[in-house]
């Protein structure tokens, strides 16, 4: 209920899917008899929807194997959903008047879901890593984001944000798991300032034997 006249989705992600489909990473369904997600946010900008309406957002373009800090904040009383990647807000979408955030649904990471809780397409599915996915009880300011994005990964949630949250990363380790879900425990070090640049696998190894 809290969500339901405001709200804010972020989460670190980075995907290492080999196509360029759209890979859903959460999405929120509440109507039992119709193919009607109310939210939608993808390892892709332009896989981000509101309502069921896609958000027509085309850039940036988001690179694999790369992660990045997306949020996706919305208000009934502006009438806009924002999507914001590492900080910064890459476009908006208007929505109708008084259309709030149905109850009863169900979140699902890492897939889109035709019904709540089913009728998946492992197409859609999410391939990559997610962490510190939270859940707002309001739209975040373009400030808050940036402020959230600049604490880096590695950081703790913003300690003036946490009465805000609804549903925090620690209810999501906890949630049910089905599928290729593997929970991996975090490693932040230095080494992690040089992911992107060496192989996934020997950064693993470097994590696991040397300290830096």
């Amino acid at each position: 209920e809290r969500m339901q006249s405001a709200f804010s989705i972020c989460s670190w992600f980075r995907s290492i899917s080999t196509d360029t489909r759209n890979r859903r990473w959460i999405s929120y369904q509440a109507q039992p008899d119709q193919d009607v997600e109310d939210i939608l946010m993808a390892d892709s900008v332009n896989g981000a929807s509101i309502f069921s309406t896609n958000m027509g957002l085309t850039s940036p373009a988001l690179e694999k194997r790369k992660w990045y800090h997306m949020c996706q904040t919305w208000d009934l009383s502006t009438r806009t959903a924002y999507l914001y990647v590492d900080g910064k807000s890459v476009g908006s979408k208007g929505t109708a008047e008084r259309r709030k955030l149905p109850a009863g649904g169900i979140f699902v990471l890492g897939q889109e879901q035709d019904r709540p809780g089913s009728h998946f397409d492992a197409n859609q599915a999410f391939v990559g890593q997610l962490y510190q996915l939270n859940m707002y009880g309001r739209a975040l300011t373009g400030q808050e984001v940036e402020r959230l994005f600049n604490r880096g990964r590695c950081a703790s949630n913003d300690p003036n944000l946490l009465r805000d949250i609804v549903v925090s990363w620690s209810d999501v380790l906890e949630a049910p798991r089905s599928g290729e879900v593997r929970v991996k425990k975090s490693t932040c070090s230095a080494w992690h300032l040089v992911e992107d640049y060496i192989d996934p696998d020997l950064l693993e190894h470097l994590l696991k034997y040397h300290d830096f």
